[in-house]
């Protein structure tokens, strides 16, 4: 009987060393999961600033694109071919900003957790997820690319009426977007040096809104001029 006693005495404290062991590593895995969720949410909140801060002028590309508007059948092939050329570099610069901008602009109100998401971009709510798309549709280097192969290929080389009237639109649209991204441009360098995190999420939230009627136009212009 007593060495049943011992016995059971044993497993009850092999029993609470593992239950304590367990409660430890549960701990440790809690506490290291936060410290994660807060370097990522400290990254993301500089890296947001700072793209917001440094900013990306869409002015050259607009301009490049009511330059090709105003392209006559007489101009030098050449030359227009050139142009078409560096409106299409500047929309992959313009595009691949913009998308980035919108993957850090995370939010942490509700506590939640980054995840995979379309492209295994890492972001933390379907809002940004639903923004990330509309930016990729409303991107410009592929209607440029479409315009750049047509123009290389086709005989005689010309750019037809409604491609320029596309263009001509876009080109007003990526200035309106310019004017919006100054706006918070200037809201990114006071909260860099004074904000606090309540102000950082919302100057994400207002760059989201201000920037989604944008993009949304963009993409109906495609759709319309674009086929």
């Amino acid at each position: 009987m007593k060495k049943n006693s011992k016995l059971v005495w044993i497993c009850l404290v092999v029993l609470l060393i593992l239950m304590g062991f367990y409660n430890y590593q549960l701990h440790a895995a809690r506490e290291k999961t936060e410290n994660f969720k807060k370097l990522y949410q400290t990254k993301n909140d500089s890296g947001f600033l700072t793209l917001l801060r440094e900013g990306h002028s869409y002015i050259p590309l607009a301009e490049s694109l009511e330059k090709i508007s105003k392209v006559t059948d007489e101009e030098d092939p050449a030359k227009v071919q050139k142009l078409i050329e560096l409106a299409k570099s500047q929309a992959d610069e313009a595009d691949y900003y913009l998308r980035t901008l919108i993957q850090f602009s995370d939010s942490y109100v509700n506590d939640v957790n980054p995840q995979f998401m379309v492209n295994q971009t890492v972001m933390n709510s379907k809002k940004q997820e639903e923004l990330y798309l509309l930016t990729s549709q409303a991107g410009v280097f592929m209607p440029m690319y479409e315009i750049s192969y047509s123009y290389w290929k086709d005989k005689p080389k010309q750019i037809s009426p409604k491609t320029k009237e596309m263009l001509h639109s876009m080109a007003k649209e990526l200035r309106a977007l310019d004017d919006t991204l100054q706006e918070f441009k200037e809201k990114a360098v006071y909260t860099m040096e004074w904000g606090e995190f309540s102000d950082k999420e919302q100057i994400k939230d207002l760059t989201q809104r201000a920037i989604k009627p944008h993009l949304e136009k963009l993409i109906q212009l495609k759709s319309e001029f674009g086929g």
